[in-house]
């Protein structure tokens, strides 16, 4: 995130992503990051395992317009009588280039099956037959 947020200790954060309900949220927390590594935090509400927030840190002017970074949210808590929830957050790398070049060419393509993808190169066969043009005299 910053120079200064790099060794265990509390941290004042922002938290946003979306919900289980497909709604955003941002809230304003701690995160709390052990000797161990291992990272937590407490929410005013649930979310879903494996859910992708967005931690910002919070602080000092030097601070000011820090970088959201993306975590994953794993080892959930039932929420206790207070209504807060603790979880376990893991930082999400970005995938390599070599990621992307094994995935199937899917430009253009949301999908990942083989018929529904087709290059440039190769003509895909259709329904629609095309009648060649008609000379009008």
């Amino acid at each position: 995130m910053a120079d200064k947020f790099n060794s265990p200790g509390n941290y004042r954060i922002e938290v946003s992503g979306w919900g289980p309900d497909d709604s955003f949220f941002v809230e304003k927390t701690e995160l709390r990051w052990s000797p161990s590594g291992d990272k937590q935090v407490v929410l005013r509400r649930a979310l879903t395992e494996g859910a992708m927030i967005f931690v910002r840190l919070l602080g000092s002017q030097s601070m000011k317009g820090s970088v959201p970074v993306a975590y994953q949210v794993n080892g959930i808590q039932p929420m206790n009588c207070e209504g807060l929830c603790q979880m376990q957050l893991r930082q999400m790398q970005p995938r390599s280039k070599a990621a992307y070049s094994q995935a199937p060419n899917t430009r253009g393509s949301a999908s990942y099956i083989p018929e529904d993808s087709f290059s440039a190169r190769e003509p895909r066969e259709s329904s629609i037959q095309l009648e060649p043009e008609e000379i009008l005299q």
